[in-house]
Formats: C-alpha cells, structure tokens, sequence
C-alpha cells in the first residue's frame, strides 16, 4: 500500500541563500583559480580565489576574505562578467560530473547551471558579458551559451580539436581560439564560421592572449615542458621562448607604461623568481630582433616546505598566488633588488569539527584530536577526551562510540566516566560504511555486501545479512532488521526486512531503485523508519521517504526532481531533518506537518542534530550553525578556534 502524505518540491537554487563570512580563512586543500575584479572603468585590488573545498572567497585590499561555499564539488575554473559581474564557475567531481554554474555574487544565487558531458577546458565571458564560452575536451565540443540564460546560442563545430583558450574582440564580433592540436583560429561570432587558422606550438598550457595599447591582443603564450613560448597572434609563430621550471604566467590589460607586458613564475630549490617580458621588449621580438632574457622583477622566498604555487593572476600593481595547501599569497610588482620574504594573507585559524551528536541539552563534538561536549546556552566548551584518528563519534548510553566511514579502522570506546579511557571493541573485516547503535548493540554495514551486529554484552560480532550493494541497516526491535540497498530488479528490492530469529528475509514492496541514509527514533517506540530513496521511474526523482514497519504504509516527505546521492535524514521527533538538494537543512514536523527551511550559512550543511529547543548542523567546512527548532533564523555560526574556544562568525 503505497499512500502519498504530502511532497514538497524541491528546485536547486531556490533556496534561500546564507550570508558569506568575513575573514583570513584559507582554503581547504589546493587553489585552483584567481580572478581579479578590475574592470577598464573601475580599479578595484579585491580578487576572487576558488578551490578544491567549493568556496569562491573574495579577497579585498586589507586582507580580508569574503568567504562562500558554492558547490560541494571543487571548483577549477573562474570566470567573471565585465558587465554584470556575474562569476562562473567550473565545478567537477573530477570522474563524470562536469557543470558550469553562473552566480550572482551579491546574493550568491544561481542563474543557471549546465551539465557536461566531457571536462572543461576553458570557460569565458565574451567582451561585453552578452556570452560565455565554453570548451570542453573533446573535439568540436566548444560552445557559445547565453550568459543570461544559459541557452546555447552555438555549438563550435568547424573548429577541430579542443578549445582551451577563447577571447573576443570588444564587439564581440569575432574571437580567437587555441586549439590544443596547435592552431590558432579566428572566429567570426556572426556568421560562425572560422575565418583564419594558424598553425602554432601544440599542447601549451595556461595559454593567453595578451598586449596592451598599440599590441592589443596582439600576442599569445602558453608553457610547455618548463618553457613559457612567446606566439605572433597574428600568424602562430614562435617568436621566443624562455625557460621557466614550475612556471606560471599572467598578465593584466590594465598595467600601465613599463609594466605592460607578459609576467612569469620559475622556482629553484626554495627560491622563486618574477621575470616580465615588457612591452619594449615585445615590440622587438615583433620587429625581428632577439631579447636575452626577461627582467628580473624580484627575486622571493617564504612559502611553506612542502607547499606549491598552484595558480597566479595579476592586475595593475599586484601579483597573486595560491598554493596546493589553500594559502594565498600577494606581492606588488614594484622591483626588488633584494631577496623579498612573502607572506600569506591566509591562515589556518579554526579546528575542523568533523561529526556531531546530541543528547540530551548537550552537544558532542569530534575534531581531529580531541572530543568535546558544550551546549548553546552556555557556550563553553568542555574537552572530554582524545580522538585516535577517527572521523565520526556517538553519543551512547554514557559513552562515546568512534569509528571511521569508509575504513576499517578499529570501532573504539570511551566512557563518559572522567577517565578518558578507550577500549577497542572489534576490527572490521572490510570497510565500514554505515555504522549505528541500538541499546547494547552497534549495527554497521561492512564493505557493500553484509550486516553486522556487536554485542556489548558478551562482545560477539556475527554476520546478520549477505547480499549485494548494501548501503544501511536499522534494528528496530530484537529481531527485526531493515537493509537499504540498491534494487537489482527481478523481484529484488532496495529495502529488506530480516527476521534475526528465524533469519527469513523478505524484499518489500518498495518505490525506489536505492535506499540509504535511513533514520530510526529508538526512544519512540511508535517510530516510523525513514531515509532517501532514488527512483528513476519516469525521471530520476530523489525522495526522502517514510515507513511504517506496523502496516507497511510508505509515503514522501520531500521530493528533489534531480538526483541527490548523498544527501542525509536525521531524527529527533516530531522532526525529521534533511539536506536533500544540498544547499539547506528543512525539517518536517510530522505531527503538524510543517516544514522548516533553515538559511543557510557560508558553508554547506551536511549533517544534523538536536537538543532541547536547539538544532546544530554541522557544515562542510567544520563550522556549526544553531537554530531554534521551530524557526528559519540562523541566530549563531560557531568555528572551533585552535585554542579550543568558540568564535561567532556572524554575530
């Protein structure tokens, strides 16, 4: 019996969009793109960095950074519209997700985001900001979308091999290409047709079209095998090359007099050197005549041992970099003629918290060393013990369960008893990739194929359920297991019941092709058993579902008409709390049927919790956002300082 309760839907980027936040945070993991904001009208030094942890953060003059998660996926291409400001982004799993995203900066809303095939290549805004190129990598896979609208205006199909590098003229009339087979090509934007091909050095990386002034747009480079290439745009010959070991080059149109021109990074050892290649330089190289050896601008030092540049940019007076540790480091490009010390504007001022558990009025917290215990209320945070390496923990009848998802690390104890003990409980036999405990017992799913319960009691650990693609496991009673999996079809089912008695299993009727994430409220015993479910009948619909195990009556709760696998449900009734779409937390009352959509905050959220009239959810980035139960208001965004207090991001 299958009865639909109610269904909201749910549409990705209509959501109501959190404020960013302000400060020297670095990135999580690698830089993967700078993008500065100066404009022919406007001088403005703030710049855009993004990286592998999702976050576009805009850096001003002072050193600050206004920091916002725009996607869980890692972001490595920026673009910026000259004439709206819009910002687009390329956003990858690197496997088989590749989506350009255009957003709104000022409120961080999406205008549109598309889906492709093949990764990308190359994103950019056309001159006046009416279209946004894309090249992906495949051949003929360069598109022209509607930077309004996202629609494609034109599929580039006479231009061979893959487009990574596309700039138009000011009147967006026509454009030049980099096809990485070795050609440059002249496009007309019109007729769509190229109109002049040049052959020229293939496969550069970071390829350019620079030159100001009377060499506007004149030149193009790129570096291959450590050495940055000087090109003749106008006919794709090499005019000279320059060797430049892990180098990075950029330009700004925006620089003035004698410090126009091409500028590149070269490393030796743990020094780094700024060398220009001028535009007196440049008119020489057009006229025939040879140039030794770029301008030294400065010679530097100071980044990190083990660290690496990763990207660079500049506009007319500065020179930024990141690094492959999420630092981002700026210097002007007034000359050194000594060694120059360069300093990070970023640092690592807040302890990621990993998981979180409630109980109770109080709160549990695990970092990467330590666990803690606060409450909102009090705002203090207690240190209760040592984290050995684990990223996720339980609160349990009086102690703390740590294990570690997708892992078979030792699943540990320790009691709440003041001694800060750990006891190992048992070694997985394959990774753990769900784990939960009911009363005496842990209940975890072990690599993708069986169930296992641990008894506290007599420290047994058996084996309760064989089968294929398993995702979650809930006991509800003494003898009745639930299995989420994925559906093979055939009278398969992607959720089971097993009797732990009789040990009969039985697929139920069930309208979905996978279950997970399921949700249990064992101090209820009335409780419906809920998760998410995907099914793809007449189009991929991502569900989060409710089960009555009394009369097998299921119905939706949420509904996302898009696929969504690794959204959460947790469970503190009447509440059910979801992230289902990823960009917020709602939570259904089931009694009143309400819905409660939490704002968001900078970060995206990824798991929840609640206590009394408080919910915590635990974001992307370690932050902790606080709400009350009932209402949207996001009323505090706590960090973990790495002195172990807390600091209020917006407050």
């Amino acid at each position: 019996m299958n009865r639909i309760l109610y269904t909201l839907m749910l549409f990705i980027g209509t959501a109501a969009f959190g404020q960013a936040y302000v400060s020297t945070q670095s990135h999580e993991g690698k830089v993967n793109f700078i993008q500065p904001l100066e404009t022919a009208a406007n001088f403005d030094s703030s710049f855009y960095s993004a990286g592998s942890d999702g976050f576009l953060v805009k850096w001003s003059s002072d050193g600050m950074g206004e920091h916002y998660q725009v996607s869980d996926l890692q972001i490595q291409k920026v673009a910026r519209n000259p004439s709206t400001g819009d910002v687009a982004v390329y956003e990858t799993d690197g496997i088989s997700v590749h989506r350009v995203t255009v957003i709104d900066p000022r409120t961080f809303g999406k205008r549109f985001s598309k889906r492709f095939s093949d990764s990308i290549a190359s994103i950019t805004f056309s001159s006046k900001g009416n279209y946004l190129l894309v090249g992906t990598n495949a051949v003929n896979g360069c598109y022209i979308l509607n930077a309004r609208t996202g629609n494609v205006a034109k599929k580039i199909n006479d231009v061979p091999g893959i487009i990574s590098m596309a700039k138009t003229g000011a009147s967006e009339k026509k454009a030049v290409l980099y096809s990485r087979t070795g050609a440059l090509i002249y496009y007309n934007m019109q007729t769509h047709k190229a109109e002049k091909k040049f052959s020229t050095v293939p496969a550069l990386e970071q390829p350019i079209i620079f030159g100001t002034g009377k060499l506007n747009n004149r030149l193009f480079a790129g570096i291959k095998d450590n050495m940055v290439y000087i090109i003749d745009a106008a006919d794709g010959k090499t005019l000279s090359t320059y060797p430049a070991n892990n180098g990075l080059i950029f330009a700004s149109e925006y620089d003035q007099g004698d410090k126009q021109g091409l500028y590149f990074t070269s490393e030796s050892g743990r020094t780094w050197s700024l060398r220009l290649i001028n535009a007196e330089n440049l008119k020489k190289l057009l006229t025939g005549f040879n140039v030794p050896s770029p301008l030294i601008v400065k010679n530097f030092t100071g980044l990190k041992s083990r660290d690496a540049f990763t990207c660079a940019s500049k506009n007319a007076g500065s020179i930024m970099l990141g690094t492959q540790s999420g630092n981002i480091y700026t210097m002007t490009d007034i000359p050194e003629s000594e060694l120059y010390s360069l300093f990070a504007i970023t640092e690592n001022m807040y302890q990621k918290i990993y998981d979180i558990d409630a109980s109770d009025n109080e709160f549990y917290f695990l970092t990467n060393n330590s666990i803690y215990k606060t409450s909102f209320d009090s705002r203090v945070m207690s240190r209760i013990g040592s984290n050995p390496s684990h990223n996720n923990l339980i609160k349990s009848n009086g102690r703390i369960i740590l294990w570690s998802r997708n892992t078979a690390k030792t699943v540990q104890t320790m009691s709440l008893d003041g001694s800060e003990n750990l006891e190992s409980l048992f070694n997985p036999s394959n990774q753990i990739r769900a784990l939960r405990v009911a009363g005496n017992r842990i209940i975890y799913v072990s690599g993708t194929n069986s169930v296992y319960i641990y008894n506290f009691e007599d420290g047994s650990n058996n084996e309760v359920y064989t089968g294929t693609s398993v995702q979650d496991a809930v006991l509800i009673d003494e003898n009745t297991l639930y299995v989420a999996k994925t559906g093979t079809g055939r009278g398969d089912s992607a959720l089971i019941n097993v009797n732990l008695q009789t040990g009969e299993t039985v697929p139920l009727k069930f309208n979905g092709d996978v279950a997970f994430s399921l949700s249990f409220d064992y101090g209820n015993e009335n409780s419906n058993l809920y998760g998410i479910r995907i099914n793809s009948a007449n189009g991929v619909r991502t569900e989060v579902f409710s089960y009555n195990p009394r009369n097998n009556v299921q119905s939706s709760l949420f509904s996302l008409s898009a696929e969504d696998s690794t959204a959460f449900t947790s469970i503190k009734l009447p509440l059910i709390f979801t992230n289902i779409g990823k960009n917020t937390v709602r939570a259904c009352n089931t009694g009143t049927r309400k819905t409660t959509v939490y704002k968001r905050s900078a970060s995206m959220p990824i798991k929840a919790a609640a206590a009394g009239n408080k919910v915590a959810i635990l974001n992307r980035n370690g932050s902790i956002s606080w709400y009350n139960a009932g209402s949207q208001v996001l009323i505090a965004d706590w960090v973990l300082t790495t002195d172990g207090e807390w600091f209020d991001l917006v407050n």
